[in-house]
This record gives structure tokens, sequence and C-alpha cells, in this order.
């Protein structure tokens, strides 16, 4: 049975000073809650609750990343402002006091901060308040930091974030006539659909648990709401030196670089991207491996597989084809678990494994520095034949004995030959 906001107890946070509040459905009907903090005004941003009080406002926008909240913030401000001018305190609510209310606080914060900054450099300077806006502003990002300090469950959804942004581009007076929300709107749709792409593509590989993702934004608002809507505590993030760290401040996040040039360094991190992702689950987390290349995320949750339940690497492939169940693994994929097996899950860079691995190919399409003799190199195949299949079946071994064994019957048959022609 699913639980309804009725289910839910009362939940209240002081925002600004003891005059704005941010709180849930349930805050907002108990009577006895606002009296005891002496609330005047209540502002409603959903549907489920409205009335005839002139002391009541209601915002009727539901919580979908789709909605045009944007047209409401002045208004919301305006009453808000209002309350506070005649001595109120006000209640700002939604449903779960969660993403609705804290926007329209939020734009509230924002706009208000603008605006005493505009009256004393106004007195002091005579500047007008278009200069300040476009010089001086409280950034929509500090908003919401502002506002989560106070109610760290604050969450607005990706589209109402991309709101408070363009609040201030609007210079917070939205109007199906400015040009800037007019913009918006156009691109609305396009940027929500996109930021809901990613998320159905996140691959749950353990429910509530390991997450895959090949695709992630560079935007940083769509990444943290991303990562706040799918409910993720760490964050394993694996790049190559072309591009950026992402910022997540919000998370546990280990950041694993690795140069396209390196065939070994994939393999010498999977100790550290194993050991992470086991920390993160055994502390109760949900963890997120996100690599553009598909490849590199898929061999480190396999790492992770083998390394945790001692299995082998097409087991592992097996508990990752669950969820990927069209993924195709290349030879690589599995020269990288065949190796991490073989080296007992701790690959070194002076394990003869991995130094027989770095040197039997080219690196970056150029030849290797030091060139092998042919002693050396067949000797270091031999070791690899013997301790992984795989990289056995992939390397050609010369077979002088039976080289010797042909060269001697050629021999035999060419003398032969020539005495018969004598």
């Amino acid at each position: 049975m699913s639980m309804t906001w009725s289910d839910v107890s009362i939940s209240i946070d002081p925002i600004i000073t003891d005059n704005v509040f941010i709180g849930n459905l349930s805050a907002a009907l108990s009577i006895d809650l606002r009296k005891k903090f002496g609330i005047t005004h209540v502002l409603s941003v959903c549907t489920e609750y409205s009335s005839a009080d002139p002391n009541h406002l209601t915002i009727p926008v539901q919580d979908s990343e789709y909605e045009d909240l944007l047209i409401y913030l002045p208004q919301g401000c305006n009453f808000i402002q209002s309350a506070l001018d005649q001595g109120g305190k006000v209640l700002v609510h939604c449903v779960m006091g969660v993403s609705r209310s804290p926007t329209v606080v939020c734009a509230y914060r924002e706009f208000t901060s603008l605006c005493s900054l505009h009256s004393l450099w106004n007195a002091y300077f005579g500047c007008t308040l278009g200069q300040v806006m476009s010089t001086q502003r409280l950034s929509a990002h500090a908003a919401i930091q502002y506002v989560r300090k106070r109610r760290p469950e604050i969450h607005p959804n990706y589209g109402f974030m991309k709101q408070l942004i363009t609040f201030s581009e609007c210079r917070y007076k939205p109007s199906r006539t400015n040009g800037e929300y007019i913009a918006w709107k156009r691109r609305q749709k396009r940027e929500v659909s996109k930021y809901l792409d990613l998320i159905a593509d996140t691959v749950p590989v353990i429910p509530d648990q390991l997450y895959l993702s090949s695709d992630f934004p560079r935007d940083p608002d769509a990444a943290e709401s991303l990562l706040l809507d799918l409910g993720m505590t760490h964050v394993l993030s694996i790049s190559s030196a072309q591009l950026p760290k992402p910022d997540l401040p919000l998370f546990n996040h280990c950041f694993i670089d690795i140069p396209n040039n390196g065939r070994e360094a994939l393999l010498l991190e999977l100790p550290t991207a194993c050991k992470f992702i086991g920390d993160a689950i055994t502390s109760g987390g949900q963890v997120l491996v996100q690599c553009r290349v598909e490849l590199r995320a898929c061999i480190i949750v396999c790492a992770y597989f083998m390394f945790t339940r001692h299995v082998s690497p097409r087991q592992a492939l097996g508990l990752l084809e669950s969820a990927l169940p069209l993924y195709n693994p290349t030879d690589n994929f599995y020269r990288h678990l065949d190796l991490f097996a073989a080296c007992n899950y701790a690959p070194t860079p002076n394990n003869p494994l991995v130094q027989a691995w770095i040197s039997g190919g080219t690196q970056g399409g150029k030849p290797p520095l030091k060139k092998k003799s042919a002693t050396s190199t067949n000797n270091a195949t031999l070791s690899l034949a013997t301790t992984t299949t795989t990289l056995a079946t992939e390397v050609k071994v010369f077979d002088f004995a039976a080289l010797s064994e042909v060269l001697a019957r050629f021999q035999s048959t060419s003398t032969s030959v020539g005495a018969g022609r004598a």
C-alpha cells in the first residue's frame, strides 16, 4: 500500500529568521502548529490546499520538471514581502516541502537580497537598480545553499532549478512579453526531456546499491539534480584527461583519471575502484559508476563482482548481463579481468604479468621505447599463457620443436631426391 501525504508527519523549519518557514502540507493543515509558531499567512505551492482567506495564496502547480513555476515567482515574492511588512509570519509549503515551496523561498531570498543591496548601493552611490542587478546579485545556487543549510532535505527539481536561474536573467520580472522568459519557454521542453532521458538511461546493476551510467551530464545543475533524484550518496567517475572533473560537493566522490595512452592505467586502478564501491555499499549508500566509455565502467563493475563474490570473469559478466543484456564484451574487456584475477586482485606496475602485457604491444599507436629480445618475449608470453587461458589464446607461441622436425624431414627428402638424380 503506497504512502500518501496524509501519512506523513508534520515537518516545518524556519528559513529566514523566524518569519518565513518551509513546511509540508501536514504542517499547513495543523491549526495548532500555526498558532505555536505565530504563522499569520500561508502560501500553498500546490493544488491540494486553497481557501478564500485573504492571508492565503495558492500557486496551483504540480511538482513536475515541465511545470511553469517561473511565471508565478513575482506573485509569490510579493505575497511574502507584504506579509512581513504587516508584521506577519509566513508558512510556504507544498506537499512534502522539498521541491516547489523551497523554489519560491529561494526566489524570494535571491530577490530580497538584491533589493537590500540596491537600497544601500543607491543610498551611497546613486546607482540604478538595473546596474546593481547586472553586477551584484545573489545567485540562484547561493540561495539554494542558504535554504538547504536550514532545511537539508530540499531538492528543487531540475526544471525549477533552471527557472530560478532564469528568474534572475529576467531581472526578477518574468512575463509573457519578457525576452528572457520567452527564450526559456522555447527551450524548456527540450532541456527537460534530455535530462529525464539521462535518468532513464541510468542502469541499476544492484538495485538500491550500484548503478551505471555512460552519459553523465556536463551541466552541473543537471548533474546535481540527477544524483539527488536517483538518491545517490557516492559517485565514482572514470575519465580521461580531456574531460574536466565534475564539481559534486554534495556527494562522496572518487575521481579516477585514466590516460588514453596508458593501456595498464585502468587495470592498476581497479583495487581503488572496488574498495570505493564496497565501502559505499557497506555503509548503506548508493553508488553511481559513471564513465562516457561504457567498456571502462563495465570492467570496474565486473571487477567488483569478482573481488567481492569470488567469481570468474565470465560469471561476473553474467551478473552484469542481467542489467545490460545487450552488452557485447571485447577482447580488451576479458584481458583486464583475466589479469585482475591472475594478479590476485592486486595488480601493480612491477608485477611480471602486468609488465609482460605492457611490453607485448604498442602504446598509443607508437612502438615500445625499449625492444625486448626474442627469448625474454617468448618467456613472458609463456608465463602469461600458463596463468590465464584467454591471454594464451590471444598470443601466438612459436613451436621450435615442430619447426626442427619439419626441417629434418625436408632435409632428408632433399637428400634422397638428390641421390636419385645422381
